[in-house]
């Protein structure tokens, strides 16, 4: 920095050098006025457009670890503060170093990690109140930071807040309800908890029923009611209606025949596809229990990822399997229907007929 302001006094004071002997003969005050003005602008323009701590060599080497890279970063953020991907990348970083160092063995080390993690989420949610997963994470970090890892009134607050946006997202369930237990509210743990069960997936729903067994016990609750683990994940009760924007609506069918072949076990499962890349779905519904034919309809809040959405994908492959097991890996014996693409923003109501592997009918689009 004392460089460039040296070099830049040098090239000012040549610059006068040039002009101020014409002017000085025959224009002494203008002389005198530019004298003081040229370096004066000189200042105050860089001042306001240019980036002084560019001129850092800290800033300008290639950082050789990740508490230089973090140390760059958070420069960078100290002039940049509406840098809402910066603070977000800076509070993963932080909370990353901060489990490694816990995981480690020490866990006293790791809470400046996670407190400056909780303080960088801060930052990005007040850029983005609206993001539930931002929401989420800015919880999870407020969390980290407490050496007893309680979510607190600001944490329980956050959550919330990201349910009230998106009441079946599934990682502000989980922790809401953890956040209960922690307030000694068991009841409410298990209400989240419950709520959560139909939209995960059958290895999660068998542990997460353990987790509600274990809160009602806790919580003088009377057992679970054995219809909640094998009731189907409802979709009259708050599924949108059909042909609202950004949805598929689908009746699944299946002959009598092939039903009668699936154990009480069996679990049913409806999944639309990006048709136009390879990944995990945009929307699934796992449907313990079902009994054909059902109506469903997809939606947003069936998404797996936080960042692919139905919505927001132009045409979709939607298909069905009626699983034997229940697991999500197709299994010999299940019941499935052949995939069909639509349009999201023209498709009408489509049917999946399910029938064993080797014998699945077509697709009947609007049947």
């Amino acid at each position: 920095m004392l460089a460039f302001i040296l070099g830049a006094t040098a090239l000012v004071a040549l610059a006068l050098a040039f002009v101020l002997p014409t002017l000085w003969s025959g224009a002494r005050r203008s002389a005198l006025a530019l004298l003081a003005a040229l370096p004066l602008a000189a200042v105050g323009l860089y001042a306001g457009f240019g980036t002084p701590d560019a001129l850092d060599p800290a800033n300008r080497e290639v950082p050789a670890s990740i508490e230089q890279a973090v140390a760059q970063l958070e420069r960078r953020l100290e002039n940049e503060p509406a840098n809402l991907e910066g603070w977000v990348l800076l509070g993963r970083t932080r909370k990353n170093q901060g489990l490694e160092t816990a995981a480690a063995g020490d866990a006293a080390a790791a809470m400046p990690h996670f407190v400056a993690a909780a303080a960088a989420f801060r930052k990005a949610r007040d850029l983005a109140p609206q993001e539930p997963d931002l929401l989420v994470e800015t919880a999870e970090a407020i969390s980290l930071s407490n050496p007893e890892r309680a979510f607190g009134p600001e944490g329980t607050r956050v959550l919330d807040e990201a349910l009230t946006m998106a009441p079946n997202h599934q990682r502000a369930l989980w922790f809401r309800g953890i956040a209960a237990l922690q307030a000694g509210d068991g009841a409410g743990a298990v209400a989240r908890w419950e709520a959560l069960l139909p939209i995960v997936d059958a290895a999660t729903a068998e542990a997460l029923i353990e987790q509600i067994r274990g809160a009602r016990e806790a919580a003088g609750l009377p057992p679970m009611d054995p219809s909640l683990v094998a009731a189907p994940n409802t979709p009259a009760v708050g599924d949108p209606a059909p042909g609202t924007p950004g949805t598929i609506t689908v009746t699944i069918r299946a002959g009598a025949e092939a039903l009668a072949t699936l154990p009480p076990q069996a679990v049913l499962f409806v999944f639309a596809r990006d048709a136009a890349t390879a990944g995990p779905p945009v929307a699934a519904r796992r449907v313990p229990a079902a009994r054909l034919p059902l109506t469903i309809t997809l939606s947003d809040a069936d998404r797996l990822m936080p960042t692919a959405t139905l919505s927001a994908t132009p045409r979709v492959e939607v298909s069905a399997r009626f699983a034997r097991s229940g697991s999500v890996d197709a299994e010999a014996g299940d019941l499935l229907a052949p995939p069909v693409v639509v349009d999201v923003a023209t498709a009408s109501e489509i049917t999946l007929e399910l029938a064993p592997a080797d014998t699945s009918p077509a697709l009947a689009p609007g049947t």
